[in-house]
């Protein structure tokens, strides 16, 4: 991460398990693997394509439909069904890898593929009814909830040439609470098509989101100089701030929705990218 990572990855909720050297072994062996896909042009010439856009705590998901689609349990941990990108310091880059298939709903038995047998998360929503989509991701950069985490906010922080915030204090829920809203109102800079493209360019929504955009933007220099001097309490500030701007796009976006599904949609979206992956 050269520059990027002296203010550390983050942490969310209880602390990650520690990590085996077995397991440390098997995710370098994984991404030396997926080494040769290390560009969008070698991930597209191999096989696997975009989906569903950057999603800002989870990038960018190039997924190869049919390693997904045959019947297969993702059992060989060096041929990842998925590919993540996302930017970092402006440059697109390979920073983590997934395992997904299609499976029964009632069907709760796993792949064992790394050390420790790290937990898949379930998404129902993306698959036809009576079967479920179960996914486990593995990161190749530094993760705030540990390697195998669902979400990974440090994502938009370095899109912007930030460093990640400090994870020895993420184990403070309020300053970890604070730091993933902070991450998801700097992804509406990043990518202002990533968060809530639809509710976005309604109307009642537009204005305001351009406004807080613009303040959040304004925050940027701010969590760069509190980075060069390494004034913790000026990141925090600024930080706060940022925080405060998503409760406001948030509160925005809520009640844009026009019905109690749609409200719904946007409240597990949002959770999911907080952290709560796959609840």
């Amino acid at each position: 991460m050269s520059g990027m990572d002296h203010m550390g990855d983050m942490h969310h909720h209880d602390a990650p398990a520690a990590l085996s050297a077995k397991a440390k072994k098997q995710i370098d062996s994984v991404a030396r693997a997926v080494k040769k896909y290390g560009t969008e042009k070698a991930a597209a010439d191999a096989g696997f394509q975009p989906k569903f856009g950057w999603i800002p705590t989870m990038g960018e998901h190039w997924v190869a439909v049919g390693q997904m689609m045959n019947g297969g349990r993702q059992t060989n941990r060096n041929a990842p069904s998925q590919l993540m990108f996302s930017k970092i310091a402006g440059r697109d880059s390979l920073v983590g890898a997934a395992y997904a298939y299609l499976t029964a709903t009632n069907d709760t038995v796993r792949p064992v593929l790394f050390d420790g047998a790290p937990s898949w998360h379930e998404h129902p929503d993306l698959a036809p009814e009576g079967l479920t989509l179960v996914m486990l991701h593995v990161w190749f950069v530094p993760s705030p909830d540990g390697p195998f985490a669902g979400t990974n906010p440090n994502l938009p922080f370095w899109a912007l040439g930030l460093a990640a915030p400090d994870s020895a204090k993420m184990h403070d829920k309020q300053f970890s609470d604070r730091v993933r809203k902070a991450s998801l109102a700097l992804a509406e800079v990043v990518d202002t098509t990533a968060v809530l493209p639809t509710l976005a360019q309604r109307p009642d929504v537009h204005p305001v989101l351009m406004a807080r955009r613009d303040s959040i933007g304004a925050l940027i220099p701010e969590f760069k100089a509190a980075e060069k001097a390494r004034d913790a309490a000026r990141w925090d500030r600024a930080a706060t701030k940022a925080a405060a701007q998503w409760d406001g796009l948030y509160a925005t976006y809520l009640a844009s929705t026009r019905t109690r599904a749609g409200r719904a949609r946007v409240e597990q979206f949002v959770a999911m990218m907080l952290g709560k992956h796959g609840e």
